[in-house]
């Protein structure tokens, strides 16, 4: 049996889910218009002047951040390198060694991938490894195609993608 902390923090945590599943009720609207989620994510929102209740939400979300992978629309809501949207990791982690001398960290897909160009700088040369890194790179980002719907999210800890309590 989980200890309290553990069961709060799963609590709190399925309210991340409640927040994608009911996108046009009053609450959300509040939570949008308040910590800006939508810029781009809630993973990513300010947590400086939030309520009690929300330090608790963004302290779950940092645990249950590893359940969720998003799955690309228009690309506007997923952050290229730091959110989990291609293969078991972020590109952050597979791709560190460009990750850390990339002048673009925190970008969404959108703002990097135009389906053509990836707009990418580095602050120095790339090796000839980090070159077939970034050559690897290409080859999964011209897979993506960008499209006019929203980016959704999906819990892939659970075979119906929706959040549980007892899968986190």
């Amino acid at each position: 049996m989980p200890d309290l902390r553990t069961l709060n923090m799963c609590l709190l945590a399925s309210w991340i889910h409640r927040y994608h599943l009911q996108d046009n009720v009053l609450w959300t609207h509040i939570i949008k218009f308040k910590y800006r989620t939508e810029h781009p994510n809630l993973f990513c929102c300010p947590g400086r002047n939030v309520s009690p209740f929300w330090k608790g939400v963004q302290w779950a979300a940092q645990a249950a951040v590893m359940g969720y992978q998003w799955l690309d629309g228009n690309g506007e809501r997923i952050r290229f390198w730091e959110d989990h949207w291609f293969g078991n990791l972020s590109l952050a982690i597979q791709f560190w060694h460009l990750y850390v001398i990339s002048n673009e960290q925190g970008p969404t897909i959108s703002q990097v991938w135009d389906g053509t160009d990836l707009k990418l700088t580095f602050r120095r040369t790339v090796s000839q490894q980090l070159m077939l890194q970034w050559e690897e790179l290409l080859r999964i980002v011209n897979i993506v195609v960008l499209n006019n719907e929203e980016d959704t999210i999906i819990w892939k800890f659970n075979s119906n993608d929706k959040y549980s309590v007892q899968s986190l």
